[in-house]
């Protein structure tokens, strides 16, 4: 019995031992042809496609193109001057400085008949003239910028400089100049600058053609339409050889007028000095120019 019954178990494991086998062989399975896989799209074909497209219907105008300065600085275009008092004034960037735009519009023009005098002592042709709103006469060079008719022009802080004689002055934001030109009528060229910040500034590389200036404080920055007004008719009065004080009180002769020896820079020509003056004022708060004004005086 015992030799049947281990001839039993070994026939099952043998029959167990095939079917395991039959079930791994699987010889009915049949393995997947792996399918080429699909190309990927070319989306660089689809990208310009896709803008050539856009581009066909757009109803969208052309870009506007930026000038650029030969200096190589993008240059920015400057808002529409505006007409006020005889003066054609250009606020460049003024929008954070509302003591400046105060001031700005109020500013006369030049009046060298009413200006004998510089604004530094009281003016009796101008009675509404207080001297604290004026500006001291401080520091002035004859020959000024003689060095290759190139120099820096500083301007301290709280202050003024006032040139006279031909010159150009470069920025990037603002570019002038007033040059005479052999055979043609003289004309004086004038040029302000006012630094209404609490720091120094210096405009480097700047040209004057045997110049005059004077620098110094103004007072009142909040009033400062009357320093500009002063400034700019009594510097003016000089080149149209109109007669001129020291001041009323001692009667010294700057210019007598006449066939007299002209005090006015780069308009010294006997008898007439200059026709016309041209006249530039420059407000800047440091390297920022915040403002330009424009104006030609005549006899």
């Amino acid at each position: 019995m015992k030799d049947k019954k281990k001839v039993f178990v070994l026939i099952l494991l043998v029959v167990a031992m095939v079917a395991a086998a039959v079930l791994l062989w699987r010889p009915w399975a049949r393995t997947a042809t792996a399918q080429p896989p699909t190309s990927a799209p070319d989306f660089q074909q689809m990208i310009n496609s896709a803008v050539e497209t856009a581009l066909a219907q757009s109803t969208m105008p052309a870009a506007t193109q930026i000038a650029t300065a030969t200096s190589g600085l993008v240059a920015t275009g400057l808002p529409e001057a505006i007409s006020s008092n005889g003066w054609e004034i250009t606020e460049i960037d003024v929008q954070n400085d509302p003591v400046v735009v105060a001031w700005l519009l109020k500013v006369q023009a030049p009046a060298p008949e009413l200006w004998p005098t510089f604004p530094n002592v009281v003016n009796p042709l101008v009675p509404d003239f207080q001297v604290a709103n004026g500006v001291e006469y401080g520091q002035d060079i004859s020959p000024f910028c003689e060095q290759d008719q190139r120099c820096d022009w500083v301007v301290p802080a709280w202050s003024y400089r006032l040139i006279s004689g031909d010159y150009k002055f470069t920025s990037p934001k603002f570019n002038y100049s007033c040059v005479n030109v052999e055979g043609q009528p003289r004309k004086g060229c004038l040029i302000v600058l006012f630094n209404v910040m609490n720091e120094s500034y210096t405009w480097r590389d700047q040209s004057v053609d045997n110049g005059f200036t004077v620098v110094g404080r103004y007072w009142n920055g909040d009033q400062l339409q009357w320093a500009v007004w002063g400034l700019t008719s009594h510097a003016a009065a000089n080149m149209l050889n109109f007669p001129t004080l020291r001041d009323p009180t001692t009667g010294n002769v700057l210019n007598a007028g006449g066939n007299s020896a002209n005090a006015g820079a780069n308009c010294g020509v006997q008898p007439n000095a200059c026709g016309t003056v041209d006249v530039v004022v420059i407000v800047h708060a440091g390297d920022r120019i915040l403002a330009t004004m424009h104006t030609t005086v005549t006899k």
